[in-house]
C-alpha cells in the first residue's frame, strides 16, 4: 500500500521541461566553445561547430575587404580560445548550410560582430528589416554600420570606399616645374640638373622638355643631350 501511495503522489509532481530538440522557447541559449580557425570575417570554426555570426555581412572570398575583415578576427582570437556562443530567442539555429547561427563573445567580452560593423568590415543584415528574424542587438548593429551594400549586394567595406574614391596616382614629372636648364641648375630642392640624354628612356621625356618644349634651346649644340 505504501509503495502504491508514493507512486501515485510522485506521479502528481510536475517534472522539468526539457526540450532535446534545441534551445529553449523562452530563454537566450548560451554555451561555451573552443575557438578553432577563421573561416572569412563573419564565420568561424568551433568545438562545437562552423558558427556563422548573427545579423552581419563580410566580403566574401577574393573581393575587396575579405582579408581585413578574417584577419580582424584573427587579431582577437588565437585558436584554443574559449567564446562564448549565444542563441536569442526567436533566431533560427541553423542556416541552410548547416551553420550554427550565434552571437560570439570573446573571452574579453567583445562581440565580433559588432567589431565588424565598428571596423567598417561588414553591413548590418540578415534581420528583420530584410525579412529574417530580429534580433536583440539589431539597432545597435546598424547605427554601428560604417561599410556599405553595393547595387548587386555585395559589402564595399570602409577600406575599399576610400580606395575607390582615391584619385589615381599622378607621376611626378617634376621637370615641367622649370622653363629653362639656367632655372634647373639653380634648384635647391634635389631635382637633377643634368645633363639628360635623349637615347635614355628613362631621361628621354625631360630631354625633350627642355630641348623642344620650353622654347629655350636645352640642347643648343644638338649632340643630344640637354642642360650640359
Amino acid at each position: 500500500m505504501a509503495v502504491s501511495t508514493a507512486v501515485a503522489l510522485s506521479a502528481c509532481v510536475p517534472q522539468a521541461h526539457v526540450d532535446a530538440g534545441g534551445p529553449s522557447k523562452d530563454s537566450d541559449a548560451t554555451q561555451s566553445a573552443t575557438f578553432v580557425a577563421v573561416v572569412d570575417g563573419d564565420t568561424i570554426e568551433t568545438s562545437a561547430g562552423t558558427a556563422r555570426l548573427i545579423g552581419i555581412d563580410t566580403p566574401e572570398r577574393g573581393e575587396c575587404g575579405h582579408d581585413q575583415a578574417s584577419a580582424a578576427i584573427s587579431g582577437v582570437l588565437a585558436p584554443g580560445d574559449l567564446v562564448t556562443l549565444e542563441l536569442p530567442v526567436g533566431q533560427n539555429d541553423q542556416d541552410k548550410h548547416g551553420r550554427l547561427i550565434r552571437y560570439v563573445t570573446t573571452p574579453g567580452g567583445v562581440d565580433l560582430g559588432l567589431l565588424q560593423l565598428e571596423a567598417g568590415n561588414a553591413v548590418a543584415r540578415y534581420d528583420s528589416r530584410d525579412g529574417y528574424p530580429a534580433h536583440p542587438r539589431e539597432p545597435d548593429y546598424h547605427s554601428s554600420q560604417l561599410a556599405t551594400a553595393g547595387p548587386d549586394g555585395s559589402v564595399i567595406t570602409a577600406g575599399c570606399q576610400a580606395a575607390a574614391i582615391a584619385p589615381p596616382a599622378v607621376a611626378d614629372r617634376w621637370w615641367e616645374q622649370y622653363s629653362s636648364c639656367t632655372k634647373l641648375k639653380r634648384n635647391d630642392v634635389g631635382d637633377p640638373i643634368g645633363p639628360f640624354d635623349r637615347n635614355d628612356p628613362a631621361q628621354a621625356e625631360i630631354y625633350d622638355w627642355f630641348a623642344h618644349r620650353t622654347g629655350n634651346g636645352g640642347d643648343g649644340d644638338g649632340d643630344g643631350l640637354a642642360c650640359e
